[in-house]
C-alpha cells in the first residue's frame, strides 16, 4: 500500500498558517484546519482506508504540535512532513495589529497580551522547530515569494531525502533567520559602482558576467564548492532533510544573487534546489 502523505503546518501565531493552507489548497491537498488533536488516531485508520485521502495539509497550533507529530509519525501507512513557519516578532505584532485579529493565547486566557502570548509560544517553538523537515521565516517573504518556497518543495508529490535552498540576500536588511549556513561575498568587485550595471541585478547576464570573470570570484567559488560538498555529504549523514544556505551581499542586488544563481544551479544537478532572491529590487 502506498503511504498516505500528510504535512503538518506548525509555528509561531502570525507567521503564516492560512497563507500556508492556501499555498497547500492550490496544490491539490485536502487542507484541515485546528483538527482536534485528540481525534487524530481515529483519523489516521480514516486515512488507512479510504482512498480520497492521500494529500493532507494539517494547520496545527505550536500547543497540539508535539502530540499530533507522535501520533502520526507512529502510524506506518502515512509519510508526515512537518512544515515549520517562523517570524520576527515585531513583525507578529504589526501584523496582529493591522488585521485587528486577537492572537491565540488571547482568545484562550492563556496570555494577558499580545506580547505575552508570542513569548509564551516561542519557548514551545524552539523544540519544534527542530522536528521540522522545511522551515520557513516569514518575517520579510511577500506572499508570491511564500508560495513558491511552498510549491517548489511540494509540487513533485514525492519528498526528496535531502534538499538544498540557497538565498540571496542584503546585509543592510538583516540576515535570514532561518539560514543554517551563511556565506559573505561583500569582499567580491561590486557592480554597483558601474553606472550601467547599477540598476540591475545578478538575473542579469551582463551583472552575473562581471561577477563571476573576477579572479577572486574563482578563487571564492573553488574553494566554497570544496567546503560545500564536504558539508552537505556530513549533513545527509546526520539525517538532516534541508539545508538553508544564505549568500549575502550589502543590498542584496548583485554579487549575492549571481553566487546565488551559480550554486543552485551547479547543486541541481544532484539534490533538489530551490533558488530564493530575498532582496533583489528591494
Amino acid at each position: 500500500m502506498d503511504k498516505k502523505e500528510i504535512v503538518i503546518v506548525t509555528g509561531m501565531s502570525g507567521a503564516g498558517k492560512t497563507s500556508a493552507m492556501a499555498c497547500f489548497e492550490n496544490l491539490a491537498y485536502r487542507c484541515i484546519d485546528n483538527y482536534p488533536v485528540d481525534l487524530l488516531e481515529e483519523f489516521g485508520e480514516l486515512v488507512k482506508s479510504d482512498a480520497k485521502y492521500h494529500k493532507i495539509a494539517l494547520a496545527v497550533s505550536l500547543g497540539d504540535s508535539i502530540k499530533a507529530i507522535r501520533l502520526l509519525s507512529n502510524m506506518d501507512w502515512i509519510s508526515l512532513t512537518v512544515v515549520f513557519l517562523d517570524c520576527d516578532d515585531e513583525i507578529i505584532v504589526k501584523r496582529y495589529r493591522e488585521t485587528r485579529r486577537s492572537h491565540p493565547l488571547l482568545i484562550s486566557n492563556k496570555a494577558a497580551s499580545l506580547v505575552e502570548g508570542i513569548s509564551f509560544e516561542r519557548k514551545l517553538a524552539e523544540p519544534i522547530s527542530n522536528l521540522a523537515n522545511f522551515t520557513m521565516d516569514t518575517s520579510k517573504l511577500k506572499f508570491v515569494k511564500f508560495q513558491e518556497l511552498i510549491e517548489g518543495y511540494f509540487s513533485k508529490g514525492i519528498i526528496a531525502p535531502f534538499r538544498i535552498s540557497f538565498e540571496s540576500f542584503g546585509f543592510k536588511y538583516g540576515v535570514p533567520k532561518d539560514a543554517d549556513l551563511l556565506l559573505d561575498v561583500r569582499f567580491l568587485p561590486n557592480p554597483f559602482y558601474l553606472e550601467e550595471l547599477r540598476e540591475k541585478t545578478g538575473n542579469d547576464k551582463e551583472v552575473y558576467d562581471y561577477v563571476m570573470e573576477k579572479e577572486e570570484t574563482s578563487l571564492f567559488v573553488k574553494k566554497t564548492t570544496e567546503y560545500l560538498d564536504y558539508l552537505i555529504k556530513e549533513y545527509e549523514k546526520e539525517g538532516k532533510m534541508h539545508l538553508i544556505i544564505g549568500i549575502g551581499c550589502t543590498g542584496g542586488q548583485h554579487r549575492s544573487v549571481t553566487l546565488t544563481n551559480y550554486f543552485a544551479s551547479v547543486y541541481a544537478k544532484q539534490y533538489q534546489v530551490h533558488c530564493l532572491h530575498r532582496d533583489a529590487h528591494h
